[in-house]
């Protein structure tokens, strides 16, 4: 099965990255009128700069989560498949409706205030955050990995998952607010992935 399948679990995470970041990205350049979501709260909050060595971490999580989850439940992965688009797909649609941003702190120049300064400038204009795909995502893979993969790599998903959320706010790239509106987004997006999955993904797999 791995010889024969693993090539095709690339190219569907591939293709469900790459929609990402257009759709993610792309629609900054339609924002206006921003709404500032930093609460009394966030300031409360320190501002951790190494913990950008944990932010990061979602990167191969999110690419490499699925891969694994495909080889242990293909039920799920399809779950996971589907609720992971309409997160993407919802959340640009929150942001058009309702674009968000807050002004961010002065990484110092320290090796991990410069780590930061650089993840700072990768998220482009600094907006898209409420609610956060950082977080719904993370959700997501907390919940496929607890329902589907009872092993050490769900484990390890989790942890790491749990990690970032809270990395997301530690390192000021989202406030409390971006981190709980995340909440129902996924809860939305599993409901849709459980009841109306995309099976046709799977006849990727047997062509």
């Amino acid at each position: 099965k791995m010889p024969d399948n693993f090539s095709k679990v690339v190219i569907v995470q591939a293709v469900l990255l790459v929609f990402q970041i257009i759709m993610y990205f792309g629609c900054e350049y339609f924002q206006s009128g921003f709404h500032d979501v930093k609460r009394g709260i966030d300031d409360k909050i320190p501002f951790v700069e190494w913990s950008v060595l944990v932010y990061v971490l979602w990167f191969p999580l999110i690419a490499l989560f699925p891969i694994a989850l495909f080889y242990v439940n293909e039920e799920y992965y399809v779950f996971y498949i589907t609720a992971m688009f309409m997160e993407v797909v919802l959340s640009v649609i929150c942001y058009m409706i309702y674009p968000t941003t807050f002004k961010r702190p002065k990484p110092s120049d320290k090796l991990s205030g410069k780590l930061m300064a650089i993840v700072f400038k990768g998220s482009y204009r600094g907006v898209n955050c409420a609610p956060s795909l950082h977080c719904s995502s993370c959700y997501l893979i907390i919940f496929t990995a607890l329902m589907a993969m009872h092993n050490v790599t769900g484990i390890i998903s989790i942890i790491v998952a749990v990690a970032i959320v809270i990395s997301t706010m530690t390192t000021k790239q989202h406030t409390v607010i971006d981190v709980l509106s995340a909440i129902p987004m996924f809860v939305v997006c599993a409901f849709i992935g459980k009841f109306f999955p995309f099976v046709f993904v799977l006849g990727f797999f047997v062509l």
